[in-house]
């Protein structure tokens, strides 16, 4: 439903209008007068990026070569990812796709502009600016991105994971991509697998993707409340004073990167919270890895707990009687959720495990396997809104404890005005 128009909405389309009549021509005449080396072109190779190859986290690796994962070169459309033992390599036909980044569970693939938290922080800033946020790719756009547009070299670089965290927040994001864009590229397995991803995204989450398949029907309007935010600044400013160093422009912009920044000291506070309560490193005194997918599930979580039951949580678990403690399902683990205690007792952390199930692959005595488990074991405490609730809490009870100290006290100057009227 749309919210109701005030005298603040009148004016901004006041300005807007005024601002079109006494610039027609908007920035075109100072483009075609410009230097022509120093405008833009477009380049689809600018928003690509080679992915490179972190063996440490990768599963072949730390599975020494056996076949417990292969899902990289499953999703790669020119099959440039081929292995060499325990070694994976990214032969140079690779078309910078990033599907490969998107697919890792362990997040081995590392390309900066495509890695999870990059992408939501990108999102999440056109997505709090504009009341239409538009992801494409390279193909369907084929021009320079306009404000509102995030430029992918494919929509498939977007994990269900990071669409699920998104679409929690965010009611205005949708893709843009014509009929049949996906059929003329070589990109062959881009379209399969981010209609998985969205499709997932949108079971887990609060809102649905949306689709826009015709360049003339999209809008590029910035948000109410954002125009508002700037608006009231700048009213603000010119009450204070007519000449300050502050542009007040800039407000609307300073708002949204507060809350992107707000989103990112969460994260952060999260995985310390997650260090405290389960330790820093595992039995065998290695540092346990949060993946970035990981933690923008968790921290999305932290404020809509209610979705921690659409989702389906599996961890690995181990029937004793059949484990000889050889320590395999502990070594294939690259973000360190498995241990073995002194004892020879197998535990893992579910908020670190990411449920590859490499663990019970390796495992030689089958003593492991996936097991569903609460969803309520993967919500992290937050330690501000505890506090918050704790003061709320402190500042009611000491309102009840007024209310009874008030009560008595007037009960008791009732008594004694009873006994005075009668003694009188």
């Amino acid at each position: 439903m749309a919210k109701e128009r005030d005298m603040i909405d009148e004016i901004i389309d006041l300005q807007d209008n005024f601002q079109a009549v006494r610039n027609p021509l908007g920035n075109v005449a100072d483009q075609l007068m410009g230097d022509p080396d120093a405008i833009p072109h477009y380049n689809p190779a600018d928003y690509k990026d080679k992915p490179r190859i972190s063996l440490p986290s990768c599963l072949r690796s730390t599975s020494d070569g056996q076949d417990v994962c292969d899902r990289c070169a499953r999703v790669c459309p020119v099959a440039a990812i081929t292995y060499d033992g325990k070694k994976v390599i990214v032969e140079d036909n690779c078309r910078k796709c990033g599907l490969c980044i998107a697919a890792c569970p362990t997040e081995a693939f590392i390309a900066r502009r495509q890695m999870a938290r990059n992408l939501y922080d990108e999102i999440a800033r056109v997505a709090s600016t504009y009341d239409d946020c538009y992801v494409t790719c390279t193909r369907a756009l084929g021009r320079l991105p306009k404000d509102n547009e995030v430029l992918l070299p494919c929509v498939g670089v977007i994990p269900s994971e990071l669409w699920f965290s998104l679409l929690a927040e965010y009611s205005n994001i949708s893709v843009y991509l014509p009929l049949g864009i996906c059929d003329r590229c070589r990109t062959v397995t881009g379209e399969e697998y981010y209609s998985e991803a969205i499709a997932e995204g949108e079971e887990h989450s609060i809102f649905s993707v949306g689709l826009e398949v015709d360049e003339a029907d999209m809008t590029h309007e910035q948000s109410r409340a954002f125009k508002r935010r700037q608006f009231i600044s700048s009213m603000a400013q010119a009450g204070t004073t007519l000449v300050t160093a502050g542009n007040p422009a800039v407000s609307g912009v300073q708002a949204v990167a507060n809350r992107i920044k707000a989103h990112s000291n969460q994260i952060n506070t999260l995985q310390r919270t997650l260090e405290q309560v389960t330790g820093m490193k595992n039995e065998e005194l290695r540092r346990r890895q949060l993946t970035q997918k990981r933690k923008l599930v968790l921290s999305t979580l932290q404020f809509h707990p209610e979705l921690a039951d659409r989702m389906v949580w599996e961890v690995p678990a181990c029937d004793a009687s059949r484990c000889t403690v050889c320590g395999d399902c502990v070594k294939v683990c690259p973000v360190r959720a498995c241990s073995l205690d002194a004892a020879g007792h197998f535990s893992v952390e579910p908020t670190y495990c990411v449920n590859c199930g490499a663990c019970v692959q390796v495992c030689p005595e089958h003593a492991l396997e996936m097991k569903r488990i609460n969803s309520s074991e993967m919500i992290v405490p937050d330690p501000a809104a505890e506090q918050v609730a704790k003061q709320r809490a402190q500042i009611q009870a000491a309102k009840k404890k007024s209310k009874k100290m008030l009560k008595t006290g007037l009960s008791a100057l009732e008594t004694f005005a009873d006994e005075l009227s009668k003694s009188e």
